[in-house]
């Protein structure tokens, strides 16, 4: 092997949720004219209810699952995609094995970070976060977040081919920094 960089498939991208992993995610695959699909998204849209109502119904575990399912699904395309991931993805075993995998052939992980004032103030409107709505109370928001960072930080980590603070970067050069790995002549 003569040691040159794969050409990079699929982007994953990860992340605690309110990092900016659709939002990037959008804008890079237009950049790179892939299709984008958000696990979230797409598991709502099989089951035709939304993950709070998943989470409420048929529990966290049988959202894992879907989470699996959908991962795999995902990643056995072959038309190239931007991917991005719901926040617990991770939280699988099973996810993590395949994303780790899946890098052999390819596929480019990228863990998005913000700090939890930020991903507190991006994720203050949403319904639709069930970690997050069952938080009660002056300050039980912030906690549950430094609880998600704590536990899942350590599997962003081993997962991440590259890591990008979204704190203060605007959309572009976030996506440029993304670009910038790749190798556009393999594409």
């Amino acid at each position: 092997m003569n040691g040159a960089p794969l050409p990079v498939h699929h982007v994953v991208l990860i992340g605690l949720m309110g990092t900016g992993k659709s939002t990037v995610g959008r804008v890079l695959a237009k950049e790179l004219d892939r299709d984008f699909v958000d696990t979230d998204a797409a598991i709502e849209r099989d089951a035709q209810k939304d993950i709070a109502h998943i989470f409420d119904e048929d529990g966290e575990d049988h959202f894992r699952l879907q989470e699996i399912a959908k991962l795999s699904e995902l990643l056995g395309e072959d038309r190239p995609l931007v991917i991005s991931t719901g926040g617990g993805i991770l939280e699988s075993e099973k996810c993590r094995t395949l994303l780790a995998e899946k890098k052999s052939e390819g596929t480019l992980v990228v863990w998005l970070q913000a700090s939890v004032g930020v991903m507190l103030e991006r994720t203050a409107r949403s319904q639709n976060r069930p970690l997050l709505a069952q938080a009660k109370g002056k300050g039980a928001r912030e906690e549950v977040l430094k609880s998600l960072v704590a536990r899942r930080n350590p599997w962003y980590s081993e997962a991440a081919d590259m890591e990008i603070s979204t704190d203060t970067m605007s959309i572009q050069r976030i996506v440029r920094t993304v670009m910038s790995t790749i190798n556009y002549s393999d594409l």
